[in-house]
C-alpha cells in the first residue's frame, strides 16, 4: 500500500500527531545540522518523541524519509524572477536564494555524497531553477559553454561559502568575537611558530560575511562580463 494512503489527521482530540510533513521537517532539521548520515529511524523517532513502529505508519522506510526531507528542502527554493535587462541584479538574487537555502540546512547539502538519490525522485525545482538561470545567461549573450562555466563557479562558490564562512558565523551566534583570517586561539597555541606574515594578516579584521558574499557575487558577474566581451 502506498505511504500516502497512511496519512493520519494532524490532530487527535486537540493534540498534534505525526504527519508525513512533520516527519519530513524533523528529518531535514536533523540532516541540516548533522548530515544525512545521522538520520536513522531510531534517532528520528527519538527526536519526534514517538516509537520507531509509529513512524512506519506514515513512511515506508528510511529512503522514503530521505526523499521527503530532500523534497521539503527543494520545495522551499524559489528564486525571484530573473530578467536579462537587469541580469547583474538577477545573478545576485539567484545567488542570494541559494545562500539562504544552503544556510538554513547546511549539512543537508551533502546529500549527494551520503545518499543514493534515484533520478525519478529529483525535485522539479532542481531542474527548473537551473534551466531558468542558464536561460538568463543565454539571453544576455553567453554561449552555452560559458553559461555552464559561470553556473559551476557560482554554485561551488556559494556552497563553499556557506560551509566555510556562514556556518561558523551562524554557529557563533551573538558571540562571534573578532572575525579574522584564522582564530586567535590558533596563533596563541603556536606562539613559537615563525609565521610573521600570517600574524600580520590575521591582525586585520575581515569584512562581514555579507560583504564577503557580495565580493563573491561580483567575481561571478565579472566572469560573465568577460565572457560577453570575449563572445
Amino acid at each position: 500500500m502506498p505511504a500516502t494512503s497512511r496519512r493520519r489527521p494532524a490532530t487527535r482530540k486537540g493534540r498534534p500527531v505525526l504527519t508525513r510533513e512533520s516527519i519530513a521537517a524533523k528529518a531535514l532539521e536533523m540532516a541540516g545540522a548533522r548530515g544525512f548520515g545521522s538520520l536513522t529511524m531510531r534517532a528520528l523517532a527519538a527526536e519526534l518523541g514517538v516509537t520507531v513502529r509509529a513512524l512506519y505508519n506514515y513512511v515506508e522506510d528510511r529512503q522514503d524519509v530521505v526523499h521527503l526531507a530532500v523534497d521539503t528542502l527543494l520545495t522551499s527554493w524559489n528564486p525571484p524572477p530573473l530578467h536579462a535587462a537587469t541580469w547583474e541584479t538577477s545573478v545576485a538574487d539567484y545567488a542570494g536564494s541559494l545562500r539562504a537555502l544552503y544556510r538554513r540546512w547546511p549539512r543537508a547539502l551533502l546529500v549527494s555524497l551520503e545518499e543514493d538519490t534515484p533520478p525519478a525522485s529529483v525535485h522539479p525545482n532542481r531542474l527548473l531553477n537551473l534551466d531558468r538561470f542558464l536561460r538568463l545567461l543565454r539571453d544576455v549573450g553567453l554561449g552555452m559553454p560559458a553559461a555552464l562555466a559561470a553556473h559551476r563557479q557560482l554554485s561551488l562558490l556559494v556552497l563553499s561559502f556557506v560551509l566555510v564562512v556562514d556556518g561558523p558565523a551562524d554557529r557563533a551566534g551573538d558571540s562571534p568575537g573578532r572575525a579574522g583570517l584564522v582564530p586567535d586561539a590558533w596563533l596563541a597555541g603556536h606562539a613559537d611558530l615563525d609565521i610573521p606574515t600570517l600574524r600580520e594578516a590575521a591582525a586585520l579584521p575581515l569584512p562581514t560575511p555579507d560583504e564577503q558574499f557580495d565580493e563573491l557575487v561580483s567575481a561571478v558577474v565579472d566572469r560573465i562580463r568577460d565572457g560577453l566581451r570575449a563572445g
